[in-house]
């Protein structure tokens, strides 16, 4: 990432988790690009020279990163993995709030809590932990709900949480999983980054073929040429993400989807935007 990116994405990222609740310090002098709102009329006419309000936002803030790391996470058809686009994501925030003063911290899950940092301020070790767990799981199951229910009991300060999980995460007891979310959202300001790829239902005709569960290790066998039956399977599979994404909205979480297609600058960009 270039110096010019990163100071971009910086004021992108205090402009989106902090649009109110600023403060104003110094001036300094004008840069192009800077936002001709902040001029400083009355610096710049008695040096002459254009000025502009020096912003910080109300930063300080605990931002708590919630990575799903289960085997699910290891698939991609697209650019790249959805665990190795995740982890791009993950690791560029935590350099953005850092830089904006927050407390970081990470929560790495599967079917159980895998490894967690409490946030604190700069030397963050979590980014690099991240590969070394992810490269051991095999056949583990998303487990949302245990990590849910983890955040819940040691979140005591008001933080700002940002789930990173596989779309499917949300599937299995969606009940008990939104009653957390509503829990988690009560108390402390979330939103959810689920993680999709343009094939996660398979439409390709490729005859009949056996197919594994990634995570549970299940064998079963498709037959790809039965166009009618795989178009129902894609309209049934759209439409149940369409609802998932629906319900966990309805408890006041914002969702941003997070495409395989994308890279991680194209995400942030378009996230910030």
């Amino acid at each position: 990432m270039t110096l010019w990116t990163k100071n971009v994405l910086s004021k992108l990222y205090r402009k989106f988790f902090y649009p109110s609740g600023i403060l104003l310090a110094d001036a300094r002098e004008y840069v192009a690009g800077d936002d001709t709102r902040l001029i400083n009329w009355n610096i710049t006419a008695k040096t002459n020279a254009l000025s502009v309000n020096n912003i910080c936002a109300d930063s300080g803030n605990d931002i708590i990163f919630a990575l799903d790391v289960s085997a699910s996470m290891k698939f991609g058809t697209k650019k790249q993995p959805k665990i190795s686009l995740a982890t791009d994501i993950l690791k560029t925030l935590s350099q953005l709030s850092e830089k904006n003063n927050d407390r970081v911290g990470c929560l790495m899950f599967s079917n159980g809590v895998e490894k967690y940092f409490p946030p604190r301020r700069r030397a963050q070790c979590f980014p690099y932990a991240i590969d070394k767990i992810v490269h051991c799981q095999e056949k583990l199951r998303t487990d949302l709900l245990a990590a849910l229910k983890f955040l819940n009991k040691v979140l005591t300060k008001r933080s700002r949480v940002i789930l990173i999980c596989d779309t499917f995460a949300l599937t299995a007891g969606r009940k008990a999983i939104l009653a957390q979310l509503h829990i988690l959202q009560s108390k402390h300001d979330a939103m959810m980054f689920p993680m999709v790829d343009g094939n996660d239902m398979l439409v390709a005709q490729l005859g009949r073929i056996t197919v594994e569960d990634s995570e549970t290790g299940e064998i079963f066998e498709i037959d790809t040429d039965d166009v009618e039956m795989m178009s129902r399977v894609e309209a049934q599979y759209a439409a149940y993400q369409n609802l998932i994404f629906k319900d966990v909205e309805s408890v006041g979480i914002k969702i941003f989807p997070i495409n395989t297609q994308n890279s991680a600058m194209e995400f942030l960009f378009k996230l910030f935007k």
